[in-house]
């Protein structure tokens, strides 16, 4: 009876070493991010962009890219804002694929969109 509970205290440790080990390995392979952010579009053609920083002694690069690389828009926020949102008016720009670029303290998100041509309907009336 002894060496059963001895093979079982084992074979628990044994398990438990593991279990905390492959713990240890998750928290130290997440990298902490520096910043977060929401990018959602609004029904008049505009694109909102809030930020919220952990740091706020860096600046903030806001930049919107064509499909071909050129930059549209380009915005630099400076120190001390720690949170702060920019509306982008995208009513002028042609239809396409672009990119919104946020970079922070050598850290960037970025996320795609496709602005699309909206098609209207003709009517024909006769009188």
């Amino acid at each position: 009876m002894k060496t059963y509970i001895k093979n079982i205290a084992v074979a628990f440790a044994f398990v438990a070493s593991f279990a905390f080990s492959a713990h240890a390995d998750d928290k130290a392979t997440k990298k902490s991010t520096g910043f977060g952010t929401g990018i959602y579009p609004t029904k008049g053609g505009k694109i909102n962009v809030l930020v919220d920083k952990v740091n706020q002694e860096t600046p903030t690069v806001l930049v919107l890219k064509n499909s071909a690389g050129d930059i549209v828009y380009r915005e630099v926020i400076g120190k001390g804002n720690q949170k702060f949102g920019r509306a982008l008016n995208l009513n002028d720009l042609e239809a396409g694929k672009y990119e919104i670029q946020v970079t922070s303290n050598g850290e960037t998100q970025s996320k795609s969109l496709q602005l699309t041509e909206q098609k209207t309907e003709r009517v024909l009336t006769i009188n």
